[in-house]
């Protein structure tokens, strides 16, 4: 039996360590947490730390594996392909471009190489002087170089509120430089698809809905397929992705871009080579037909992997309807939860689960981490989903000891 080394084991990787072993192979997952639930349903469980090559290095030479992979999540995509091509295992990446998608400095310096349009941005670091942000305009957005989940993010109104926030977005980073960039209002837009051999199929362009940028900035509530801006931008949204996938030498593998579209057209937020973290695993199956998992399972195994759903699959413009809500919590404690089994057996229902547990004490939302749960809802059109969505919003509560429903964005 083949065994695959799962980099990651929180919720974003539950369906794929599932589908790895329905499809007979066995599963290792690695993850920094001692037990998640994801972990569980593995043949074996390690400690160790996603974001370290050496540490995924040391866990495949372990386990003697035959493929390495991860889904739902940037940064161990670094060190899983560092790991594949120093073993010599099937790979999607280089190193080379596994670095450019996974540290904004070198994705943003060649965004500006290359041309490609994104917001005016600097590199900066302890000690920065103010001449390092001359000829930019605030207000500012600031980012760790190697982080995700929207975690170490802020948008602040000046230079004095980037060095009083600095040192908050270097604890979310491995690095002793922080991004920052020109706030640009818009709406999100991301790109999914597969390169195979040098040709891009894009799969999916949907809406990636957000908390207001002064409240969350970039904390996602929902990805609405297909987006609102189809006709208007997405020629240009397609010309751009084969752009950037020549630009950075992609030519195998999944892809997960987002944009944004404001009054000075579209611009690039940031790109990434996996499957997406909103259980585009599932949902991308869903509106094209094709299984971008089972390729990513398979392709990890062996280069001449099966990629014949890619012929038949459905077009952005022309894939199925979806919402997929990931829905947050106000602060108090869990007393209530509609049963997520009721919730699966909707008929608009594709799938859903929780991330929190009755009893449970919520926080204040402070980034992606906090998300409560997801649902995945249907329709034969855009105004169904709508309609789909209204009934869920009656049938699903999450409630505190004073019977308030603690859900916020559902």
């Amino acid at each position: 039996m083949k065994r695959i080394l799962m980099v990651g084991a929180g919720s974003c990787q539950r369906s794929a360590i599932l589908r790895i072993r329905s499809l007979g192979y066995e599963v290792i997952a690695a993850d920094y947490n001692e037990w998640t639930e994801a972990k569980g349903l593995a043949d074996h469980m390690v400690l160790a730390d996603a974001f370290s090559p050496e540490d995924i290095l040391r866990c495949a030479n372990e386990y003697r594996v035959d493929g390495v992979m991860t889904s739902g999540t940037d940064q161990p995509v670094l060190s899983v392909t560092v790991t594949q091509n120093r073993l010599n295992l099937p790979s999607f990446l280089s190193d080379e471009t596994a670095l450019l998608v996974t540290n904004k400095k070198h994705m943003k310096e060649r965004f500006r190489e290359k041309g490609i349009p994104t917001a005016n941005f600097r590199i900066i670091g302890r000690g920065f002087s103010d001449s390092e942000l001359d000829g930019m305009c605030p207000p500012f957005v600031i980012k760790p170089l190697d982080s995700q989940g929207q975690r170490g993010i802020f948008k602040v109104g000046s230079i004095e509120e980037v060095r009083i926030r600095l040192e908050s977005v270097l604890k979310d980073s491995r690095s002793s430089e922080i991004l920052v960039e020109e706030f640009y209002k818009n709406d999100e837009i991301t790109v999914s698809g597969w390169v195979d051999s040098g040709r891009v199929h894009i799969l999916t362009i949907t809406d990636r809905v957000t908390f207001s940028p002064d409240e969350h900035i970039g904390v996602c509530t929902s990805h609405e397929n297909p987006t609102k801006h189809i006709e208007k931008h997405g020629v240009q949204l397609k010309e751009l992705t084969r752009k950037i996938c020549k630009d950075f030498i992609i030519e195998e593998g999944p892809l997960y871009f987002q944009f944004l579209i404001g009054n000075e057209g579209i611009k690039v937020n940031e790109i990434a080579c996996r499957l997406g973290g909103a259980y585009e695993d599932m949902t991308i199956p869903y509106a094209t037909g094709a299984d971008v998992l089972r390729m990513n399972i398979e392709g990890c195994l062996d280069s001449g992997y099966d990629k014949s759903d890619l012929k038949s699959a459905l077009v952005a413009e022309g894939s199925r309807p979806f919402s997929t809500r990931l829905f947050f919590c106000g602060e108090g404690k869990v007393s209530y939860m509609t049963p997520v089994e009721e919730i699966r057996k909707l008929p608009y229902v594709l799938d859903a689960g929780y991330n929190i547990h009755m009893g449970d004490l919520l926080p204040a939302i402070l980034n992606a981490s906090q998300r409560a749960g997801f649902v995945i809802v249907k329709g034969d059109t855009r105004r169904e989903v709508e309609e789909n969505l209204i009934d869920l919003r009656r049938t699903m509560k999450i409630l505190d000891e004073d019977g308030n429903n603690l859900i916020r964005t559902l």
